[in-house]
């Protein structure tokens, strides 16, 4: 369906009417929500035998076991944590890390055709950072965030 300019005008008009007081009621402080807990930013560095690890998955599970905050480091093995909104961080109080790096190759020949039948071979995963560092229970990761307090973490991970 296309629409004549001046809809298209008023039609713009309107959804920057509704949108623009939907995204300044966003914050950090969780504002647009007051059921949310307030968030810390937090940040920090994932090595792995002293080499910056990407592409890691990084989660905070908070020791009340309400609250999961999660980031993925890039190629410097940096994160920054997302609790319910980008990069706002985590609740205040101590919290058992995971971080988990695995490459998944599907070794099933190119050729082969699923949909006729064809069987797929299980995936090959390959842990990049130790599989122990990925579980909660086993990982030894702790980190305590904290108001008025830089929360950056840095995991050397042998």
């Amino acid at each position: 369906m296309l629409l004549c300019p001046r809809r298209q005008a008023v039609l713009g008009l309107f959804v920057l009417s509704v949108m623009v007081p939907m995204l300044a009621g966003c914050s950090a402080d969780g504002g647009d929500n007051p059921d949310w807990p307030k968030r810390y930013p937090v940040s920090g560095v994932v090595t792995y035998q002293d080499k910056p690890v990407e592409g890691a998955d990084v989660a905070f599970f908070s020791n009340d076991g309400k609250s999961t905050s999660t980031g993925k480091t890039d190629s410097s093995g940096a994160f920054v944590l997302t609790t319910y909104l980008d990069k706002d961080g985590a609740v205040a109080g101590s919290h058992v890390v995971t971080i988990r790096r695995v490459d998944v190759v599907d070794p099933t020949p190119k050729d082969v055709d699923l949909s006729a039948g064809g069987v797929a071979l299980p995936p090959k995963i390959t842990w990049i950072v130790p599989e122990k560092y990925s579980l909660p229970n086993k990982s030894g990761l702790t980190a305590n965030v904290s108001e008025g307090q830089p929360n950056e973490f840095r995991f050397d991970l042998k």
